[in-house]
């Protein structure tokens, strides 16, 4: 088996000529080819996909949108916060907006709701990076995300404690940004 730390000089021709041959493969190729590592890795190690790459992304759990009180925005500083215990800063410069605006939501959430989010369904996890682009707004954003993910209108509006309507507009507004004709 290989290791990097017992590699042999003459190993490096063997590694050097893995690496040309990997670099000759097609886009889908090289994919497929990881992936079959990555999946022996688990089966073989017993290791997550987290362990193998080393990071994990801040992401929201999908029941922090399951109240009828707050914005979506509101429900992710609230929970990014209490739940993950993060700064205003990193808040901000995870989801691309000022402190101050973050301070301010904040400030307006825990005045509508002032317990705690408490158990939430962890069904889907939304990656904050799927939050942080300005172009859409922080609903069209959660709503693209899942989705893209094949839910129906009527899942995602169960989710989000909204109405199959305004989730099908949000949606038809996400897919006009991205370019996509309905």
């Amino acid at each position: 088996m290989y290791s990097p730390s017992l590699r042999k000089k003459n190993d490096e021709t063997d590694i050097d000529t893995i690496i040309s041959k990997f670099k000759d493969l097609s886009k889908e190729d090289k994919i497929e080819l990881i992936s079959y590592f990555i999946d022996e890795l688990k089966k073989f190690h017993n290791v997550n996909e987290q362990e193998i790459f080393g990071k994990r992304e801040i992401s929201i759990s999908i029941g922090v949108f399951a109240n009828d009180v707050l914005s979506s925005l509101e429900a992710i500083v609230k929970y990014l916060k209490e739940e993950q215990k993060l700064k205003f800063s990193k808040i901000g410069k995870l989801l691309n907006r000022s402190n101050k605006t973050i301070w301010a939501t904040y400030h307006n959430a825990i005045k509508k709701m002032p317990s705690s989010f408490g158990a939430v369904s962890r069904d889907i996890l939304i990656p904050v990076s799927a939050l942080s682009n300005r172009q859409f707004s922080t609903l069209e954003s959660v709503v693209g995300f899942i989705k893209d993910l094949d839910y129906t209108n009527h899942e995602v509006a169960l989710m989000l404690h909204l109405d199959d309507r305004t989730i099908w507009t949000i949606y038809d507004r996400v897919k006009k940004k991205r370019g996509i004709k309905a």
